[in-house]
């Protein structure tokens, strides 16, 4: 009897023991829960705080943003579209006035010495020299193709002869200029390779 009055009262005292720490867990998850919403209404507090003024200027404000974003990158846009429409017309130009220089390179070299010394003559080689010098200033380079290795990039060749002067695969002879605008190329050198 000792023995269940024994066992009925550490029962009693676990089951005391049990209420209270699921009293505890109780009290503090409310606290917690509490501790919580208090900081979420202090959030909106602050959102609801915040002057619509100010909320306005915010949007405004990341709407100009962007808006200024968008519109550096159509300038930039239309700045390369500008340039290479640009280098395209010149390229053109400079295609269809390149014959004209031949045309002059092939004249001087007919006149004989007599008439390169003559007015006619000299008014034809300083004519001559400006083209040259102005096709240089604005971009355009002749392709040095005589005596250096084929480059199937800058040149286009035509024939092919035999000399035992020259290494294999070497431009023996010139038979059109060829020239580059601000490195591209405009005209590919036509010329003779030699062969062995």
């Amino acid at each position: 009897m000792e023995k269940d009055v024994l066992q009925d009262a550490e029962e009693t005292v676990e089951t005391e023991a049990t209420e209270e720490t699921t009293e505890v867990n109780e009290e503090s998850a409310t606290e917690e829960a509490v501790e919580c919403s208090e900081e979420e209404q202090g959030e909106e507090e602050a959102a609801d705080s915040k002057d619509p003024k100010d909320v306005k200027f915010d949007e405004l404000n990341d709407k100009y943003q962007r808006l200024f974003a968008e519109f550096q990158n159509f300038r930039n846009r239309s700045e390369k579209e500008k340039s290479s429409m640009f280098d395209m017309g010149a390229r053109n130009v400079i295609e269809k006035f390149l014959p004209v220089v031949d045309n002059f390179e092939r004249g001087l070299a007919s006149l004989s010495e007599e008439d390169l010394a003559s007015p006619v003559g000299q008014g034809m080689d300083m004519i001559y020299k400006q083209m040259a010098k102005t096709l240089v200033d604005i971009g355009v380079e002749a392709i040095e193709a005589e005596g250096k290795e084929f480059n199937p990039e800058l040149h286009n060749a035509v024939m092919q002869v035999e000399n035992e002067e020259l290494e294999e695969n070497t431009v023996a002879q010139e038979l059109q200029k060829g020239y580059t605008y601000k490195g591209a190329v405009i005209r590919h050198s036509m010329v003779s390779v030699v062969t062995k």
